[in-house]
């Protein structure tokens, strides 16, 4: 059925003209012919009944005078008129008794006969061939004596009802023409200026608008006119946003295909979709499109490709190394998910930026800490070891003098030989803070504290400061002695730095309740306090607020080194009359197995 309908708006509007032109002239010619047979009808009825009845009475007149060669002529006379097809005298039984030449040789046919019984009258029916038909009876003296047959032309009425449909037809046909002819010039002028829209339109959607025709030309103020006023202005402002985007366009791909940070979508094959410059040189592939992941650090971007794909969630922040042994290189990659309209994971967007250089300047600063340390330290070691080498010297100077050994001399002795001791001890305990190692142990955090306060004792004397120490449950923990001391220590001296006039500093390391276990280590001084400022930057590097005597790493340093342990910590502070400052920091429990990782990772980096 839809392939009947045009295609266009023309042939659609004459098609809908014909057919509704069509229904309503059906329906008017309908209605006419068939109040125009109703009516020719009654004026047959009514011609008919007059003309019998004319008939009648003169042939009643020539049966009294008994002129049967005249009632003949009579009959023959009455069918010369146009609107009688025949006449016929019959008895009262139905038998011809006279006829004109239409109603020889014919008899009575059923439905004349069955009205035979009922003629008392005039009566106008129907006969067996469908044509109407009138009957009347000859009276003489008041009694019927024949009956006068009479059956009108058909073609008479029927002439009419032709003549009035050809009339309605002609009217119709010129009804039609005279609505299409306006119609086909008013639709003209509406098509064209459509057509070229149409034109237009698929021009924009194949780019080649605007053209050197653009703008398209504007035929009038109607409709038509106004829509194609709209379609140039908007054809204009498509243009503009299309330069705008494409100059947006240039400026993001100039500036990705120029970054220093690696750009680049893989599908689930893994074939690198769009790169730039920089992601190609990191992992060594030649096409910009179209090509495949190589270099060492291939299988780990594939996997974790793989793993965004799988699961939907991107991937943050994850460091890869190359593993090269003459030069090594870092990188610091996202991975991230690019969705459909059907919210699928149609790619993988990986970014990568160099972090070799970093990581070097932060094991730098490390280093610098350490030195740092060293030297505030060292000071306070010779210090230390200066005190009791003078006492031996002093009592070394007795000796010397002293000739008889008896009980005094070995007193000085005895002296010279405690003072040594400590001179020992210190040095001991500076060894091992500094003796780095190079693999986790299980080490006691409780000995890890008492060498800690040992080194700070003299300058915990110095500045009054009380200390209270509690331990809880197994403190034992798997961890790197050296950088656990150096965490340590950087705590004590903050809190020593924070307490000039004295205080109370505490240590408390207790077991954790929490199923996969774990250790908490707490320090807390009642000093100065930070304000809310330092203590969001407080373990930012070289942040301090100690001007000339500090470097700013200590912290930032004591964070890596929690987060190297897989720990994390807490910092709570504040300024003013009961004021103080506490860590907390919480270690996991990490089982001999994953220390022996760990420490196969770190061999494998270096």
């Amino acid at each position: 059925m839809r392939r009947l309908v045009p295609r266009t708006f023309f042939g659609q509007l004459v098609l809908g003209i014909i057919l509704a032109q069509t229904l309503v002239l059906s329906g008017y010619l309908y209605y006419v012919v068939v109040s125009t047979r109703q009516a020719s009808r009654k004026s047959l009825e009514a011609r008919i009944s007059s003309q019998i009845d004319r008939l009648a009475a003169a042939c009643t007149e020539r049966i009294r005078r008994g002129d049967s060669e005249g009632l003949r002529e009579l009959l023959e006379l009455a069918e010369i008129a146009p609107s009688i097809q025949s006449t016929r005298l019959t008895d009262l039984s139905g038998n011809t008794v006279a006829a004109s030449r239409g109603g020889m040789n014919r008899d009575l046919d059923d439905e004349e006969r069955k009205v035979l019984p009922t003629v008392t009258g005039q009566h106008i029916f129907r006969s067996k061939r469908g044509q109407v038909e009138a009957v009347t009876p000859l009276l003489e003296n008041g009694k019927p004596v024949a009956l006068l047959w009479l059956e009108p032309n058909p073609t008479s009425g029927a002439s009419t009802v032709t003549a009035i449909a050809r009339i309605a037809l002609t009217y119709g046909a010129l009804a039609l023409l005279a609505n299409l002819l306006p119609i086909f010039l008013i639709v003209r002028r509406m098509t064209k200026p459509i057509r070229r829209l149409s034109t237009a339109t698929h021009g924009v959607l194949r780019g080649t608008l605007p053209n050197p025709e653009f703008p398209l030309p504007v035929t009038g103020r109607n409709e038509a006119g106004v829509l194609t006023e709209n379609f140039n202005t908007m054809v204009r402002e498509l243009e503009e946003q299309r330069s705008g985007l494409l100059e947006t366009l240039a400026l993001l791909d100039s500036m990705l295909g120029n970054a220093p940070i690696g750009f680049a979508f893989l599908d689930a094959d893994f074939q690198i979709v769009r790169q730039n410059d920089f992601f190609s040189v990191m992992f060594a592939t030649q096409d910009a499109d179209g090509g495949i992941l190589a270099g060492s650090l291939a299988r780990e971007v594939q996997a974790r490709a793989a793993e965004v794909f799988k699961t939907g969630q991107g991937i943050r922040n994850l460091e890869l190394q190359d593993g090269r042994e003459d030069s090594p290189r870092a990188w610091l990659m996202q991975f991230y998910p690019v969705r459909t309209a059907s919210d699928s994971v149609r790619w993988v967007g990986v970014v990568g930026s160099e972090i070799t250089e970093r990581l070097k300047a932060e094991e730098t600063l490390r280093r610098t800490e350490k030195l740092a340390a060293a030297g505030r330290l060292a000071a306070s070691v010779a210090h230390e070891i200066n005190n009791p080498l003078e006492s031996v010297t002093n009592l070394l100077y007795i000796l010397r003098n002293h000739e008889p050994m008896d009980g005094g001399a070995v007193g000085f002795i005895e002296m010279a030989q405690e003072e040594l001791a400590r001179v020992a001890q210190v040095t001991q305990q500076t060894l091992r803070f500094y003796r780095q190692s190079v693999s986790r142990a299980r080490v006691d955090l409780n000995e890890i504290v008492d060498s800690v306060f040992t080194l700070y004792q003299p300058r915990l004397l110095r500045a009054n400061i009380n200390v209270l120490r509690e331990s809880r449950g197994d403190t034992s923990l798997m961890c790197f002695a050296g950088e656990m001391r150096q965490l340590l220590a950087n705590l004590v001296a903050n809190s020593l730095d924070a307490m000039p006039g004295g205080g109370t500093l505490s240590v408390r390391i207790r077991q954790t309740s929490h199923p996969s276990g774990g250790v908490l280590l707490t320090v807390a001084d009642t000093g100065h306090g930070m304000s809310a400022e330092t203590a969001r930057k407080v373990f930012e590097a070289f942040f301090t607020t100690k001007h000339a005597t500090g470097t700013g790493l200590g912290l930032w340093v004591s964070e890596e080194i929690i987060r190297k342990h897989r720990g994390l910590v807490r910092l709570r502070t504040r300024e003013g009359e009961h004021s103080g400052t506490c860590f907390v920091m919480f270690f996991p429990a990490v089982s001999e197995e994953e220390a022996i990782e760990d420490e196969l990772d770190a061999v494998s980096a270096t």
